[in-house]
């Protein structure tokens, strides 16, 4: 986009991009909750526990194959398309199911949906970083980040509202409200001027791949992806091992449980809001090492606190440093050091790496479950996020110079 939209302000773009976060967010959220009820409807098909789960987690596979195809589509072509398309398969395709009567069609849709997050989760932060720079971008990316945390914890409370009060089957239609979106997409959203380089036919994939590796730091970027596949890891297992810690070792109920994970989501709320606050002091390497700390010291706390308070409050801070915190520091620090005619494909190593990891959560811990129980496995968790944390401190001292200079070098952060 060019200088003189970057330097404006228009409330009815800003308000369109943040909010389209709201889109992924439900995605899984929302269905959770009906997962039960989803199984005990097939349950007389083979293996229809598993099955009912695959409705939840087929996507985000999909969204991992998805996300460098985006980015590159991004680069090579325009990215307004890109978006409504993503919107338009996202309503359409994902509530269909409410029309089907057989799981199979069901996982199928799901399908679709895993498309079209993992479109929309390349293409919103790659039009914040055309739209924005500087400290109005790390804003914005805070806010982009606070919608997705708060539309997660609206989505699970709908979700198990609906499946009680009036059946699974009317949460697919909950999705065709993304449809809303489309028109103050066409209205408010413009098509940014990137370099044509980026649409040259004869860029090809490896010359991205080469070009991000000439002009930003390649160790950075993979650096990069690492923390986020490390920090989605230990946030998604606030999500799916925590609540049996909770059970087994306070005795909180189904609801009780729900307020705390909902909780979580608005504390990752308030810390993605802060988010260009906090960025306008310190780097994005002294962010994302308070991250680590933040979060380690809360996995530690809940895990050694005897009283009822201080393990909720220990959950709730583990589990905000990554949905408030890691998501918008790596978003916009990738968005930061890459040109922008890569930075479609370099965004979407993020989303791969957040699936990955979200992914990766329920397998990776299981050696550690075996050999020291889940409570030792969480502690073992918060300590490697503290060596993380140290790690980064520590090089960030090394690198003091090296940071410092690229950091004023882009044009996007002055």
């Amino acid at each position: 986009m060019s200088a003189d939209h970057s330097k404006s302000f228009h409330w009815s773009m800003l308000v369109t991009l943040v909010l389209i976060g709201v889109i992924p967010s439900f995605s899984g959220a929302l269905i959770n909750p009906t997962i039960p009820a989803i199984q005990e409807t097939f349950s007389h098909l083979p293996n229809s526990e598993t099955l009912a789960q695959l409705v939840s987690t087929t996507s985000a596979w999909i969204v991992i194959v998805v996300a460098p195809l985006t980015g590159y589509l991004l680069d090579k072509y325009a990215r307004k398309p890109i978006l409504i398309a993503a919107v338009i398969i996202y309503g359409v395709g994902t509530s269909a199911a409410f029309f089907l009567d057989s799981i199979y069609l069901i996982l199928a849709t799901r399908i679709l949906d895993g498309i079209a997050v993992g479109a929309l989760m390349v293409t919103v932060p790659t039009l914040i970083a055309d739209y924005y720079s500087g400290n109005r971008r790390e804003s914005v990316m805070g806010y982009y980040g606070a919608v997705q945390a708060g539309g997660g914890a609206v989505a699970a409370t709908l979700g198990g509202y609906i499946a009680s009060s009036i059946g699974w089957r009317y949460i697919f239609l909950v999705f065709a409200g993304a449809l809303l979106f489309v028109p103050p997409i066409i209205r408010f959203l413009p098509e940014p001027d990137v370099k044509e380089s980026a649409r040259d036919n004869e860029v090809s994939r490896l010359e991205a791949a080469a070009k991000i590796v000439r002009e930003a730091p390649a160790k950075l970027v993979i650096g990069i992806y690492l923390l986020v596949l490390l920090g989605m890891m230990a946030t998604n297992l606030v999500m799916i091992e925590v609540p049996y810690y909770l059970q087994s070792s306070l005795s909180v109920g189904g609801s009780q449980i729900g307020l705390v994970i909902s909780g979580v989501m608005v504390a990752g709320v308030v810390a993605a809001t802060l988010y260009g606050r906090i960025k306008q002091h310190v780097q994005h390497i002294t962010v994302m090492a308070a991250a680590f700390a933040v979060g380690g010291a809360g996995f530690l706390l809940f895990t050694a606190a005897n009283s009822a308070p201080l393990v909720i409050a220990g959950v709730v801070i583990a589990g905000a440093m990554g949905f408030g915190i890691v998501m918008p520091t790596v978003n916009d620090w990738v968005a930061s050091v890459v040109q922008e005619e890569v930075r479609g494909r370099a965004l979407s190593g993020i989303t791969m790496m957040t699936y990955g990891g979200f992914a990766l959560s329920p397998f990776a811990p299981m050696p550690l479950v075996d050999a020291f129980g889940r409570v030792g496995m969480l502690r073992i968790v918060g300590y490697a996020q503290l060596v993380v944390a140290g790690a980064l401190v520590a090089t960030w001292f090394v690198t003091r110079s090296t940071v410092d200079s690229t950091v004023s070098k882009t044009p996007s952060d002055d």
